[in-house]
């Protein structure tokens, strides 16, 4: 509840999905979607000044008038020893661009979600505000940590074509797209998708063995602004 403040949710229900768009306005929400037979809930990436005003076609100037932000998400999909694999250099990565206030969370099943808050960046980029540098901003940002991972990377699984057999998912930095909310089940695997510690990713393959973290996903006790980090490779 805490994290869905103008996102657009939706619950699923087993197999399918509710209604978009929609959000959460009461804590009683939640249990009552519940009641209804909702098994998770999915946020968007993107934060709206009113989320329910949302609809199909929606041009780009009328979602850029309507967006008040965006997270910035890594989505590392593939097979668990080679999702550790990636969280790990890419956590890496951004502490060798001195970025600190990223959280990451297990995704319920095979991979891991890496979050940077909208609040971490800074309002304008080049007199653009940065609210509307979507998706081109995500993308460039996750296409530059690929490049800086991907010698390593290549290294460590033993193949020269490393984002063939684990990836950062881009489609999700697409308009509207969602992700699965922290301590969230996964249908699938029968997990939870919980916050842990950064760096325990590396100790174990298992989800069980994972260190949970004590803070939430989208922590912001360490956010600053990346002026030089973020016009460097958006712009």
């Amino acid at each position: 509840m805490e994290k869905s403040k103008n996102r657009e949710i939706t619950a699923q229900f087993n197999e399918s999905f509710g209604k978009r768009p929609d959000m959460l306005q009461f804590e009683n929400d939640i249990s009552e979607m519940v009641k209804k037979g909702a098994t998770s809930f999915h946020m968007s990436e993107e934060h709206w000044s009113n989320p329910l005003l949302l609809k199909p076609g929606m041009s780009k100037r009328e979602l850029d008038e309507l967006r008040i932000g965006w997270d910035l998400i890594l989505d590392i999909d593939g097979p668990i020893e080679l999702s550790k694999i990636t969280a790990y250099l890419l956590l890496e990565a951004l502490e060798f661009n001195d970025v600190k206030s990223y959280t990451i969370k297990f995704s319920g099943n095979k991979g891991f979600h890496i979050a940077i808050p909208f609040k971490a960046f800074p309002k304008k980029i080049n007199n653009i505000k940065t609210k509307d540098l979507f998706p081109e901003g995500p993308r460039i940002i996750i296409a530059y940590l690929k490049e800086i991972i991907k010698k390593e990377l290549s290294e460590r699984i033993k193949n020269k074509e490393p984002f063939s057999l684990v990836d950062i998912d881009t489609i999700l930095i697409s308009n509207r797209h969602m992700f699965r909310a922290p301590y969230s089940y996964h249908e699938k695997s029968g997990l939870i998708s919980i916050p842990i510690k950064p760096f325990s990713v590396r100790l174990n393959s298992k989800p069980d063995k994972f260190k949970r973290s004590t803070r939430n996903f989208f922590h912001n006790s360490e956010l600053k602004y990346y002026h030089r980090w973020i016009t460097a490779h958006i712009i």
